[in-house]
């Protein structure tokens, strides 16, 4: 009898013991069919040194944790993604047979299989996805999130430390810190954020908003956990300005105990210039006001594309009682079809996507989107219960419904035209707006139909005679059409009524220094300066100022930080060639005035500069 007891112990233990039961005969096993699952679609988040609380690392690790895995693979909530149409790059979703794979392993009480045949962990990058980076940047205090509480955005400002202009790649952002959700980048380059960081006491600024931080050349940059870093085609990175600033803003959650984040941002660099032409299209409607109760509350927007883009990547964006997105497009011949859709949106776990193969619509194409949002208690993202009503605004207990597209076009023409119609559409929804008006009037100019400008901010000024920004855009209208004294007068109110129309004040000082008023015209911009120090065309007027003045080294040293900031600005290239050639640095001059021909072949002035340097 104890034989036979040994016999049923040890037959047991050897059953359920290692996950090899041979009640499971013909089941999937860890070994041949679980593990390749695991390790391509949960290990990359699910290991040390990611953000995710636990590890997924080999068959002790799974087994233990099988039902959960189970559970929400089949929920759809891992791995993590939302759209359910669109054909995008990094797609992490597991495909049904998958999930029928791991179900019937689960339910034969996970065999492991033949251990010696199980596969090895993948060799992850112990550090950053694609190599050590170029240039690492991080902000200069940590930010302390707290054991307990609300979720916070926070926007931090880190100056960018390059010496000149640089083309990015590839940006990785490593939040290092599990209590960072997702982190957003920008670029200001005024000095808004540096502003809003001073007035506030912690490190950055409160807030969904990112001052006047933009995505630099269109680009979208950001972190979800296992988003994968990519390297840009040729010519399709974006630009690294130096004394700029990045805003970086991360949605940060408390974790059970006091956390310290002080992320890292790494850059790889090309030498490829930026050779297209962007566009990040923002549609919306903050024609929100949801009823508590109300499940079923929609949002609209749509565009007719003037012009035929290339929509690269998508970047659909709400807060937590939308259930639904959608957006479809209506060819000109009258087919449709979607652009992409989430049936299951979850405001946890949003992030950008990028088209496999990137869309081509003609002109004359039309966009809407349809977003569908659930302010009941049957919604379990809702965070308030009982429900409370809810209405658009920047808080994220509050309510948005935005669709970004990132863009290309044939030329700036283009674009210009695309710009003219988002900005009309806008003021479709929005009625009158005086910001979106004052906008259109900069871009009409820039179009060189100035008269039309005139009329679109008449119409703020008729409301609004002490607007500053709209004063700002008048005497810069004025100045176009040649009505210098009358121009003067109302970029000077401009900037009396608001300082930080700074627009105004270099428009006003390049209006004195023409008129050889070359002092006050310094004044002016030195203190534009103090607003804007990164435009190369601001450095390169003062320059001018300067030269004028006969302070030629002041004149060369500014001329010299405007092509660090822009190599490719002709008029610093040639009037720093010029100044050098003033000062008796021949070879130096030369070497500049080259760089303009470079430029400009074949420019009449260039010419003539380089025989008076060689005569």
């Amino acid at each position: 009898m104890g034989r036979l007891w040994l016999l049923i112990v040890f037959s047991w233990a050897a059953a359920c013991g290692d996950g090899s039961n041979p009640a499971s005969a013909g089941a999937p096993t860890f070994a041949a069919d679980i593990a390749p699952i695991i390790y391509s679609s949960c290990t990359p988040c699910h290991r040390d040194g990611e953000t995710t609380p636990f590890s997924l690392l080999g068959y002790e690790d799974v087994r233990k944790r099988r039902k959960q895995i189970l559970r929400v693979v089949e929920d759809r909530i891992m791995p993590p993604w939302l759209p359910s149409h669109g054909d995008f790059l990094d797609d992490r979703r597991l495909e049904p047979e998958q999930i029928a794979l791991l179900r019937r392993w689960v339910e034969a009480d996970a065999p492991r299989g033949d251990v010696a045949a199980e596969p090895r962990l993948p060799d992850f990058p112990s550090g950053w996805q694609l190599r050590e980076p170029d240039l690492v940047l991080s902000p200069a205090n940590d930010v302390v999130v707290p054991a307990s509480g609300p979720d916070e955005f926070r926007n931090l400002v880190i100056p960018v430390e390059t010496d000149r202009v640089r083309y990015v790649a590839a940006v990785e952002i490593r939040p290092g810190n599990p209590s960072v959700h997702h982190a957003v980048l920008a670029v200001d380059a005024t000095t808004g954020a540096r502003r809003l960081d001073e007035l506030d006491p912690r490190p950055g600024f409160a807030g969904m908003s990112a001052g006047a931080a933009e995505p630099p050349d269109g680009q979208f940059l950001g972190w979800t956990p296992g988003k994968r870093v990519h390297e840009a085609e040729p010519g399709m990175g974006w630009r690294l300005i130096p004394g700029t600033d990045l805003v970086l803003q991360l949605h940060v959650t408390t974790t059970g105990k006091e956390e310290r984040v002080r992320p890292r941002i790494g850059f790889y660099f090309t030498d490829v210039p930026v050779r297209v032409v962007t566009f990040p299209f923002v549609m919306f409607s903050d024609d929100i006001d949801i009823a508590a109760g109300d499940d079923d509350f929609v949002l609209r927007d749509h565009i007719v594309l003037p012009v035929p883009v290339v929509v690269h990547s998508i970047y659909p964006h709400a807060h937590y009682v939308c259930r639904r997105m959608r957006a479809t497009l209506t060819f000109p011949d009258g087919q449709q079809r979607d652009l992409f859709r989430i049936d299951r949106w979850d405001f946890d776990w949003q992030d950008d996507y990028r088209f496999r193969e990137p869309v081509a619509l003609p002109a004359g194409t039309r966009v809407d989107f349809e977003y569908r949002y659930d302010n009941s208690d049957d919604n379990p993202n809702n965070p308030f219960h009982p429900p409370r009503r809810v209405r658009f605004g920047q808080e994220s207990t509050d309510e948005m419904g935005t669709l970004t597209l990132q863009l290309t076009l044939k030329d700036i023409a283009d674009r210009q035209r695309l710009a003219e119609a988002n900005m009309r559409r806008d003021l479709e929804k929005l009625g009158y707006d005086a910001p979106m008006l004052c906008r259109l009037t900069g871009l009409l100019r820039e179009m060189n139909r100035n008269e039309e400008a005139l009329t679109v901010v008449a119409q703020v000024l008729e409301r609004e005679p002490g607007n500053a920004q709209a004063l700002a855009e008048y005497g810069m209208c004025l100045a176009v059409a040649g009505r210098m004294p009358e121009a003067e007068r109302a970029l000077a109110a401009s900037v009396q009524l608001d300082p930080s129309q700074n627009n105004a004040r270099m428009r006003l000082a390049g209006l004195m220094a023409r008129s050889g008023r070359t002092g006050p015209a310094i004044e002016l911009f030195e203190a534009a300066l103090d607003w804007s120090p990164n435009l190369a065309a601001l450095h390169n007027n003062l320059a001018t100022a300067y030269f004028a003045e006969g302070r030629l080294d002041r004149a060369a040293a500014t001329y010299r930080r405007a092509v660090q900031l822009d190599e490719k600005h002709f008029g610093a290239w040639f009037n720093l060639g010029r100044v050098l050639a003033a000062m008796g640095r021949t070879t130096q001059a030369r070497q500049a005035l080259l760089r303009a021909r470079t430029l400009r072949p074949g420019a009449a002035v260039v010419e003539q500069a380089l025989r008076e340097l060689d005569g």
